[in-house]
């Protein structure tokens, strides 16, 4: 019997890179997390967190992009938590996966984003 894994790390959905302005409110004492969004994909966001977070922790996010009037409102997790440190890091950032996004708006949105370029990487390709 051969057994096979899959190593692959490779991303699903493509992320796309949108600078926006966001309001990121942690649902535990309500404190503001971040203003900024810098890239975005039907499932999730990164932001640009100017308040400490845990993985795990709930989060309620609101959000344009660019060219849409729309606001899309979500609630979300933390997911990841990049501290900055590496010369590549877009500095202190929160990985926010959506947890609770209307599916409409979540098809509005991956509609809006088809033509976007995805983020630049910043580290070598393995």
């Amino acid at each position: 019997m051969t057994t096979r894994f899959t190593t692959s790390r490779r991303r699903r959905i493509v992320r796309r890179a949108v600078r926006s302005e966001c309001h990121a409110v942690a649902t535990e004492g309500f404190r503001l997390l971040g203003q900024r969004v810098l890239d975005v994909s039907p499932y999730g966001l990164l932001l640009a967190a100017d308040d400490g977070a845990e993985p795990g922790d709930e989060v309620i996010v609101s959000f344009q992009i660019p060219g849409c009037r729309r606001v899309f409102d979500a609630e979300a997790e933390v997911a990841r938590v990049i501290e900055g440190w590496r010369p590549y890091d877009p500095g202190y950032a929160l990985g926010l996966r959506f947890t609770n996004f209307p599916l409409k708006d979540r098809l509005f949105l991956k509609q809006r984003l088809r033509g976007t370029p995805p983020p630049i990487p910043q580290r070598a390709l393995r």
